[in-house]
């Protein structure tokens, strides 16, 4: 289900609080402040629009959603110069932060009148690699978003080259989108699950079931030489997966460079939703586990951003980890900003490892140079008292509870959260152990 919203807005798009703190490094140095931000932005292609790149540029990462042949009038003199003139005039107003491109192994389109994937869907007919059914019909594990599933394993045909889809469309990518635009860091892998289809996985006339021992080796093998070739293609660049799973399987452990889990709250197929906030929160902890540095982990939900209990929750969440917070307004996708006022205070660096077990009342506490946060996951309201030294933050979206008051005692309602500013004394004495 990870799937859908990227899926959907990549289909109708074709047809400074964390913006300037430390952030991981596409050489692999972990970043060491909090908030950490990431956009998922592929939805709108206006990149070209200087309010939308200052916006872009208050995140530490963002993802973007070029298509081949991008190149809005009068822009620059090719599609290539147009994508890389949007990077770098994002990283002219953040140089720190890194940007990446989408990219899609398991699906493709089956549209000749569609010049941005022409290419693609020519070399699957070419190559017969779109994945049957023993019927020798295309399948698709959703007719929503008019893509069709590719046979991505080794049991389809190489091509003259010796190539497979996946090392075909690394190289494709990588010649449309990262060879020629240096500044780009990250290749964004979507769809980085499990497979969903029954087919003729192994081409012997018969259809195997996705979950068929084999046929799930054989899928895994797939992306893992998507990824090889990517790696031998562009070396310094971070590969970040969309995935619906914890990575854990043996032939994905430690390949990552990051991940996504998109709409962890907020959707009725949400993991907080269907099997509640302790279940998400393994998710979320076992990614971070089972990608290496720099674990570049997006947190992402769905939400009014008017509903600012429900950010709060779901933000709060998110900084009991190291993860990158997220957020998609959901009557917009993925083509904004939004912004909230708990971004503009600089948290600084944790004082401690993520937490393991609620600290008070079932409520969870993370303490940062700057401040504290307080998630109350039950569904009941909690109330906590806390050692001098803290305030509410002041701020004007929901000043009744960002009322900038000191905090000796605070009441969570049930599934909300809050971030407490430190005295300066109280910070400074803390930063100075």
């Amino acid at each position: 289900m990870n799937r859908l919203a990227l899926k959907s807005l990549l289909i109708c798009a074709l047809g400074l609080a964390g913006a300037y703190g430390q952030v991981a490094s596409a050489a692999g140095e972990t970043a060491a402040t909090f908030p950490r931000l990431m956009g998922m932005n592929i939805g709108a292609k206006n990149y070209q629009d200087a309010d939308y790149q200052r916006d872009l540029a208050r995140m530490d990462v963002v993802i973007l959603g070029f298509y081949r042949g991008w190149q809005p009038d009068g822009y620059a003199p090719t599609a290539t110069l147009a994508m890389r003139k949007v990077v770098k005039a994002i990283k002219a107003r953040n140089p720190r932060i890194l940007v990446g491109q989408y990219t899609m192994l398991g699906e493709a389109y089956d549209d000749p009148d569609n010049p941005a994937n022409r290419d693609m869907r020519d070399k699957l007919y070419t190559n017969n690699w779109w994945l049957l059914n023993a019927a020798g019909r295309k399948v698709q594990w959703t007719s929503q978003y008019r893509a069709w599933d590719v046979n991505l394993t080794t049991w389809s045909r190489a091509d003259a080259d010796g190539r497979r889809w996946p090392q075909w469309l690394a190289e494709r990518d990588y010649a449309v989108f990262f060879r020629d635009i240096p500044e780009l860091d990250i290749v964004f892998l979507d769809g980085v699950g499990a497979p969903r289809v029954t087919a003729d996985w192994n081409l012997d006339g018969k259809d195997e079931d996705s979950n068929d021992p084999a046929v799930l080796a054989a899928h895994y093998a797939g992306h893992r030489a998507e990824w090889r070739r990517l790696r031998e293609l562009a070396p310094k660049r971070l590969l970040i997966g969309n995935t619906d799973n914890d990575l854990a399987n043996v032939e994905w452990q430690g390949q990552l460079d990051g991940g996504f889990l998109e709409a962890l709250m907020g959707l009725n197929w949400s993991l907080e939703t269907r099997g509640g906030w302790s279940r998400m929160m393994d998710r979320y902890r076992a990614v971070l586990q089972n990608t290496k540095p720099p674990k570049i982990v997006g947190f992402n939900v769905h939400g009014n951003p008017a509903d600012y209990r429900f950010f709060r929750y779901a933000y709060t969440s998110c900084l009991l980890d190291d993860g990158y917070f997220s957020f998609t307004d959901s009557s917009r996708g993925y083509s904004s900003v939004p912004w909230f006022d708990e971004y503009d205070h600089k948290l600084g660096n944790a004082l401690a490892p993520p937490p393991t077990k609620a600290w008070s009342q079932e409520v969870w506490r993370r303490d940062f140079q700057n401040g504290v946060v307080l998630v109350n996951p039950t569904s009941a309201a909690k109330t906590v008292k806390l050692e001098g030294g803290l305030a509410r933050l002041a701020g004007k979206q929901d000043p009744a509870t960002n009322s900038g008051a000191s905090a000796t005692e605070v009441t969570l309602a049930p599934k909300d959260g809050i971030v407490l500013r430190k005295s300066v004394a109280t910070a400074s004495q803390e930063r100075s152990r």
